[in-house]
Parts: C-alpha cells; structure tokens; sequence
C-alpha cells in the first residue's frame, strides 16, 4: 500500500471510531423536499443524462389522481426542476437508462401499461429526447426492462419480461433491434438482471418471476452468445425486484430479491454465493415486502454493501422502507432510517450533491393513498476516497474475439475482491463509439449508479472489431458506493485475429477442470493418460509442454496471468482444442 494511501486508511479509521456514535444517534436521511410530483405504481432512476456531472432524475407511475406520468428532472446544484420531456407516461412497468448507440449519452428504455399499447426506445439527442421505432412487442402491466450486452460486441441488448412473455432482443446497430431465438422462461410480473455470474468474460440472465406453475428463479449461462438455461433451487419471486452483488466481498455475485413468494406471501432475501450454482439464505432479517424494490448501496462508506427495501408487509395496509447495514458475518442491522413507508413503491441509490455518499430516492403511496416522490440526503457517512484505477492493460486475440485483460484495481474501503471494472473502448482516444462507459473520460465520473459494465472481472471479451484497425481502450475500477476511479491510461491496440476458431473449442464434456482455473487443472480420469499437451497464450505462443498427462496430475497454473488460453491435447480418440480461462 502506498504510504499514502495507508496513512488516509489509519486517519478514516480513527474518524469513524469517534465519529460513530453521534452519527447513529443523529437523523441519518433527511428529505430536502426537492418538490417532486408524487407517483406510484412506477419506477425511478438517477442518471446524468445532460452531462453536466451531476444526477438527473427519470420518474413513472400514477399520480394521485389517477394520470400516467413520465418525468425528467434537471439537477442544478441540489434544486430539481421538471424538463417537460413530453415522455409517455407508463403505470406498473419501469425504465432503463442505457447508451445503446455508443455515442455518451443515456438513451432510455420504456415498459408498462400505457395509452398507445407500446414498448418505447428514446434516443438522446444533446439532452432532448427523440423516439426510436425498433420492433419491441408490447409486454404491459407489470413488465420489466434491462440492458446487457449479452453478444459481446460493446453495445446494448434489451431484455424485456411480462405478460407470460420474455424477449431478448439483439442490438444490430442503425436503431434496428432484433428477437433473438433463446428460450426463455414467460413470466408474469417478472424481473431480470444481467451480470458476470461465472467470470468469463460475458453478461449471464438471472430471471424471476410468476411462471404460471409457481414462482421460480432461473440462471441463464452465457456460452458465446447462447444462453442455457439452469432452474436455482432457491425460491423465486414475483412482484418485486432482484439485484446482484457482492456483499461479502468474497469475488462473486449474491442476491438479493423480494416479491410474493408460493403461497402470495411477501418476501425479501439475501442469498451468498457459495459457487458451483450453490446459494445460501442467510436470513438477515430484511422486512418481508412485495410490491416495492430492494437495493444495493454502500451507504455508511465502510467498503461492503448494504442495503435497503420499500413495499408492502403481510396484512392490509401496512407498509415499509428501510435501510439496512451490513455488519459483517451475514449479518444485517435495521438503521431505523425514517423513510416514509410505502407500496406500489420504487427506491433507487444515488449521490445528487456529488458529497461522496448515496443519497436516496423513494416513490409510492402512502397509507392514506397519498403519493410521494422524495429525494432522501444522506447524512451518515464520512467521506468516501475513491478507488485506484487498474494497472498493465493487456490485450490478446482468439479466433474472432478481442481479449482485454488488466490487473486489479485497488480501494481504501472496499476489498479488491468487491471491486467492478467498466471498460470504453473507441475507434479515436477517449473514444466510446465500440462500447460505452456511460462515463466521463476525463476524470471518470459515472453517468449512472451501478456496477461497472464487466461485472467483477479482470478481462472481457468483445466480437466484431475491425482487422487492421486501430481501437483505444482504457478501465476504470468502481467501489460499493458505485464511485468511480479516473480511466487507467489509455492504450491502443491493432486488431490481428489468430486462425484459431470457437467452432473448434469443446463446449461439452470438458476434458479438464476446473474451468475457470486459478491454480491448477488436472485433466478427467475418463479421458484416460492425455498426449502432447500444450498450453498456449491467445497469440499463439507456447507456454508450457507436455509429452504425456496423468489423470492426477495437477498442471500448475500460478504463473499465468489472468485471462483466456487454449489447451491443445491429444487423447485416444482425436486431437482437441479447449479454452483456458485463468482468473
């Protein structure tokens, strides 16, 4: 650690010691009454959607005179003022901020009951809003969108769920969206979420929802661009929301979900992940609601993620938000934080005043049926230091992928395990046009509250370059708090594909494991003594032989690097090529 480093580490310590006890006692949110129209029965986000480096707020649902509304309130210094969007106005659906067309700015994603029966893309044109026609079914009440970039060529996909339908539709690029033929699970009041689940270079599905038979949760691995399909023995939800995260801080994703379960009962869980498809629930007490959301957020700035809930409890008419802490050991602590309680309700982390904590934004109806939209200060917390960036950005070439690879990123609060990594890549320096960081190049100011575009990995995949062009790429490291460190220095790289193909790589019945690997592999006894191993880098160069490998032996892996490597080997049968991926 850099003395530095370590002497603001020692200082936030000693701060917190003496600091602690009067925050806990004090207000920790406090409504500024920022003058919001009160909606339910909707969605909220917070997205920098001008550029100005500050959060904007994109709010649906009803008001309480019964009128679908969709509003944009402008940032200005703390004070919000309505744009007059002329945006549609949705009931029971949500909205997604996404740069679907690479050119740095947030366009936005529209599901839900609304007067013209329509899913809508809208393009952001300079900070006004013009509406893309792309062939979207209708998904309606209770239907959810997301984005990912589930093909790996640096621009969005929609996913879309509802109405006992669920589509994923492929980014073609020109505003041209297309159906892609995945089967997926149709859902009723569903809910999905993109992310890196196994750590190999793409964007994974976990969905949820009512599947007619009950409600259940699947996981959708990405192999190269097809999704297969794995049913978690866990119980799923509908009605609610799901979110991934790291909250122990161990390297992978848990969850965290709420929603009515099989018997129509609210409730709201945290699942670790325990690897190999194996989540625990750890019980954190969370208040069982449905018909609200649940949310990840660092929001005492201590380095692991706590969290918060809104909607509606078991009985009739009674309702809760709160913020809970997490204290360590899957352990999480109700802050009685003073939020109004709420259903038909939505909750969204943010820092509007640029002070280095998340404040909060909470919509619903209260239990007179009022509705509210309200912008929470956080008052808790003690200054965040954003995180470093990451260090020796590399790049390799497979077949028709590009592979970006760099080392781990560091923080003074949350574990280099926790850390997430948003990547831009660009035909011209600080470019965005091959895969945006919904960033500003410049010092690295987020345009939206999640986790990096790469999940919690150090390397990623993405198709469809250009041979003999010349691309520019850099990354940046995000903390719990969704802080972001300033872009790593920018390299450039010209892009030279190997002969190497994924249509000769072994997708089933691998001869090794495990895969990914860290340490080691050791070839599968039912593939009897192996031949003329090699294991190459993605260029094409060797890095280790072997005449002949036994079943037992482990090959030691400790001197790779992370990234992708092919494994070539000769068994009884034929002569095969598998890909290595070394964390």
């Amino acid at each position: 650690m850099k003395p530095l480093s370590k002497a603001l580490t020692i200082l936030f310590s000693i701060t917190f010691v003496i600091l602690f006890t009067p925050l806990s006692n004090a207000q920790l949110f406090v409504d500024i009454n920022a003058g919001l129209t009160g909606l339910s029965n909707g969605s909220s986000m917070w997205g920098d959607y001008d550029n100005d480096k500050d959060l904007d707020v994109l709010i649906t649902g009803i008001s309480g005179g019964g009128a679908r509304m969709t509003k944009i309130y402008n940032n200005e210094n703390g004070t919000f003022t309505d744009i007059d969007c002329d945006l549609p106005g949705l009931e029971n659906g949500t909205v997604s901020w996404g740069d679907y067309d690479n050119d740095g700015d947030l366009d936005i994603l529209m599901t839900g009951t609304n007067n013209e029966e329509r899913t809508y893309l809208y393009k952001n044109e300079g900070g006004a809003f013009e509406m893309i026609t792309p062939e979207f079914d209708y998904f309606g009440s209770y239907s959810f969108c997301c984005w990912g970039d589930y093909d790996n060529d640096g621009d969005l996909d929609a996913f879309i769920t509802g109405n006992w339908n669920s589509i994923l539709y492929q980014n073609m690029g020109d505003d041209i969206f297309t159906a892609t033929e995945d089967n997926f699970m149709m859902m009723n009041s569903g809910r999905a979420v993109f992310g890196d689940m196994d750590k190999d270079g793409d964007a994974d599905l976990i969905l949820i929802g009512d599947t007619g038979g009950g409600m259940k949760i699947f996981y959708y691995v990405n192999e190269h661009g097809i999704f297969i399909e794995q049913e978690l023995n866990i119980q799923g939800l509908s009605a609610g929301s799901i979110e991934l995260g790291d909250y122990d801080s161990d390297g992978d994703l848990d969850i965290l979900m709420m929603g009515f379960n099989d018997y129509v009962e609210p409730q709201a869980d945290i699942f670790r992940n325990d690897g190999n498809l194996n989540f625990t629930n750890i019980y954190a007490g969370l208040a069982p609601v449905t018909l609200g959301r649940a949310s990840w957020g660092d929001i005492d700035n201590d380095g692991d993620l706590d969290c918060a809930v809104t909607g509606k409890l078991s009985g009739c008419g009674v309702f809760v938000s709160e913020v809970y802490e997490n204290v360590g050991n899957d352990y999480f602590n109700s802050l009685n934080a003073g939020l109004s309680d709420a259903e038909y309700s939505y909750l969204a982390w943010g820092d509007y005043d640029n002070d280095s904590d998340l404040d909060l934004i909470l919509s619903g109806a209260d239990y007179s049926g009022y509705h509210f939209t309200k912008i929470y200060r956080n008052d808790m917390s003690l200054p965040n230091f954003l995180p470093e960036p990451p260090q020796n950005l590399s790049v390799n070439f497979t077949g028709d992928e590009v592979m970006l690879a760099w080392e781990s990123g560091s923080d003074n609060q949350t574990p280099s395990e926790g850390l997430t990594y948003n990547i831009q890549i660009g035909t011209e320096p600080e470019g965005c046009n091959r895969m945006s960081p919904m960033a500003h190049m410049n010092d690295g100011y987020r345009k939206l509250v999640n986790s990096g575009n790469t999940s919690q990995s150090t390397f990623w995949r993405i198709k469809g370059l250009e041979e003999g062009h010349t691309y520019y790429w850099s990354v940046q490291t995000l903390d719990n708090t969704y802080g972001a460190s300033v872009f790593s220095e920018e390299m450039s790289f010209t892009v030279v594909y190997t002969d190497i193909s994924d249509r000769y790589f072994i997708k089933s019945n691998p001869a090794f494991s495990p895969n990914p690997a860290r340490d080691y592999i050791r070839f599968n006894p039912e593939f009897g003594r192996v031949s003329h191993v090699t294991i190459l880098f993605a260029t094409g160069e060797i890095f280790m032989e072997f005449a002949k490998v036994s079943p037992d032996q482990k090959i030691n892996l400790q001197n790779l690097k992370s990234g992708v490597y092919i494994v070539k080997y000769t068994t009884a049968a034929d002569i095969r090529t598998e890909k290595l991926i070394v964390r």
